[in-house]
């Protein structure tokens, strides 16, 4: 007879324990997020001058812009330089070419998987990314480059973050 009570006292702890952690206790995703890019992934018709804009949820760590690049054609073709800043308490990094790009001609975000932000963790990047047109970036896409490759362009989940493919008008 004592065992239905010893049964009950383990099921009870096992609920108060399952009620306790939460999901968000639980969820070993990363706190800041890439929360928008522009333009989008997929956009056509956008301008030979454009602002490259990335806003995450929390601020940044220093230097991550060296983690963005901008290529002509796919992720494996030629990076375009650009001029980047910082703004919003570092949530908002604004990029913009050094010179007009192509036209009609499709370019390649690649936003690096290293990035970290200000709490030295790593950003995420799949939460919405993939809803802004973003694909990850494979291994397998990156074609052996070497530059690309490194510890600040992967990500822990073996990506080398994402990109967002774009045609100018």
């Amino acid at each position: 007879m004592t065992e239905i009570p010893v049964v009950r006292v383990l099921i009870m702890g096992a609920l108060v324990l399952a009620t306790a952690c939460t999901s968000s206790m639980m969820d070993t995703g990363a706190a800041t997020q890439l929360v928008s890019v522009s333009p989008r992934g997929g956009a056509a018709g956008v301008a030979v001058s454009p602002d490259i804009v990335l806003t995450f949820s929390e601020p940044m760590m220093t230097g991550m812009e060296q983690y963005m690049a901008l290529h002509q054609g796919g992720v494996t073709g030629p990076t375009t330089p650009m001029t980047c800043s910082w703004s919003d308490g570092r949530r908002t990094l604004s990029c913009r070419p050094g010179q007009p790009l192509a036209a009609g001609t499709r370019y390649t975000i690649h936003v690096g998987g290293g990035m970290m932000d200000a709490n030295d963790l790593p950003v995420g990047m799949d939460q919405y990314g993939m809803g802004m047109g973003g694909q990850l970036a494979t291994g397998g896409m990156m074609g052996g480059q070497t530059g690309m490759m490194g510890t600040g362009w992967m990500h822990a989940d073996g990506s080398y973050g994402m990109m967002f493919d774009f045609t100018t008008r």
